[in-house]
């Protein structure tokens, strides 16, 4: 299985969050992308913001392959 770093993401007067994947990094197993996430964690956090300059709050995690795809087709109807 592969886990991503997955951000929700909320900006200033949207009412919907939005999904941010974090398409370069991957991990052979939740506990090495969430040390990763927990070392990294202010990092990958500028770097977000510096990407995406309007993120108003963020929360980045981990999530399987699996559950990133059904997080998207709920979110955008992307399959």
């Amino acid at each position: 299985m592969t886990w991503f770093l997955v951000a929700l993401v909320t900006y200033a007067g949207v009412p919907t969050p939005d999904l941010k994947i974090h398409g370069h990094h991957r991990f052979d197993s939740f506990e090495e992308c969430n040390l990763y996430r927990s070392t990294n964690q202010e990092a990958l956090t500028t770097e977000l913001k510096r990407v995406f300059p309007k993120v108003h709050t963020s929360i980045i995690r981990c999530f399987d392959n699996e559950s990133t795809k059904t997080m998207r087709e709920q979110s955008y109807g992307v399959k």
